[in-house]
C-alpha cells in the first residue's frame, strides 16, 4: 500500500480541457515537479476559494503579490505548493519560489542551475516583455469560457478591470484577432532568432541536453494556448511556427505533462 504524497500543488481546473490542468502558472510548477520525479498530489480550487484555503493550509503572510483594486490587502493565487513532509507544513507561494524550494530540498535533476541562475533569472523577464504581454487580449477570452462556472465572474471582473475593457472587446473576431495573432507569432519569432544562436537542433532554452526551468516557462505558456483555444491553435498553425519550434519543443517535454486528476 502506497503512503499518501506529502506535497500538495494547488492548480485551477477546467471541466472542458484534457488534461484539466490549464493555467500557464500553475503548469510551471507542475513541470518542474514531474521533472523532478518528486511525488505529489494536486487538489483543484476555484479562484474563489483560494485564499481561503492557502490561510487555512499555513500561507498566511505569504503572498507575493496584493490586490489590485486594493493594493493594501496582499493577493494570494497559484501556484501554491504545500509541503506536509517535516515536522511543520510550509507552504510555497508563486512558481519561481516553489522551483527554488524544491531545488533546495530535491537537489536532484535541478531546473535552476548553479551556473546558469543569473541566466534563468533573465529569461523569464525577456520571455514576457517579448511573448508574454502579447498574449492577454487574444487568450483571456479562451481562458475564460473553460474554467469553472464559480470561477468565471471574478476572473472576467478583474481581467477587464486589469486591461481597461470589457472582455468581449478583447479580440473580437476578425481583422482585430488576425492582427493579435499575427502579433504574437512574431512575438514567438523574436525568441526564436534568439535560442537560434543555439545552433541547430538545439531545442532547449539554455542549450543543453536537460531542460532547466527556462523551457518550462515557454512549455507552459504553449500548454494554456493549445488547452484553452486548440481551434484557434490549429486555425493559426502555430504549430508549424519558427520551423516547428515550439511543437519540437511540446514533444520533448511530454514526459512531463502528466496531470493526476
Amino acid at each position: 500500500m502506497t503512503s499518501e504524497p506529502k506535497i500538495t500543488l494547488f492548480d485551477f481546473p477546467s471541466p472542458v480541457c484534457k488534461p484539466k490542468a490549464w493555467n500557464p502558472n500553475t503548469w510551471k510548477a507542475r513541470l518542474v515537479l514531474n521533472y523532478k520525479q518528486i511525488p505529489y498530489k494536486t487538489v483543484w480550487l476555484s479562484y474563489l476559494d483560494v485564499e481561503q484555503t492557502l490561510i487555512k493550509a499555513g500561507g498566511e503572510g505569504k503572498a507575493t503579490s496584493t490586490r489590485e483594486d486594493d493594493p493594501s490587502k496582499p493577493l494570494y493565487t497559484l501556484p501554491a505548493l504545500l509541503d506536509e513532509s517535516g515536522p511543520q507544513p510550509v507552504v510555497v507561494i508563486d512558481s519561481l519560489k516553489i522551483a527554488e524550494y524544491l531545488d533546495e530540498k530535491f537537489p536532484e535533476r535541478p531546473v535552476i542551475p548553479k551556473k546558469g541562475r543569473a541566466f534563468e533569472y533573465m529569461f523569464e523577464q525577456f520571455f514576457v516583455a517579448t511573448v508574454g504581454a502579447l498574449i492577454p487580449f487574444p487568450i483571456l477570452p479562451f481562458a475564460h469560457d473553460i474554467m469553472d462556472e464559480k470561477s468565471k465572474p471574478y476572473f472576467k471582473r478583474t481581467r477587464e478591470a486589469r486591461l481597461g475593457k470589457k472582455m468581449e472587446d478583447f479580440s473580437p473576431e476578425g481583422p482585430v484577432r488576425d492582427a493579435q495573432w499575427k502579433d504574437l507569432e512574431k512575438g514567438f519569432d523574436k525568441l526564436a532568432a534568439v535560442l537560434d544562436k543555439n545552433g541547430p537542433d538545439v531545442d532547449f532554452v539554455a542549450g543543453g541536453p536537460e531542460p532547466t526551468r527556462a523551457d518550462f516557462i515557454v512549455a507552459s505558456y504553449l500548454i494554456w494556448i493549445r488547452s484553452v483555444a486548440p481551434e484557434e491553435w490549429k486555425k493559426r498553425g502555430v504549430d508549424q511556427w519558427a520551423n516547428g519550434r515550439w511543437a519540437r519543443l511540446l514533444k520533448r517535454t511530454e514526459e512531463w505533462q502528466a496531470v493526476d486528476e
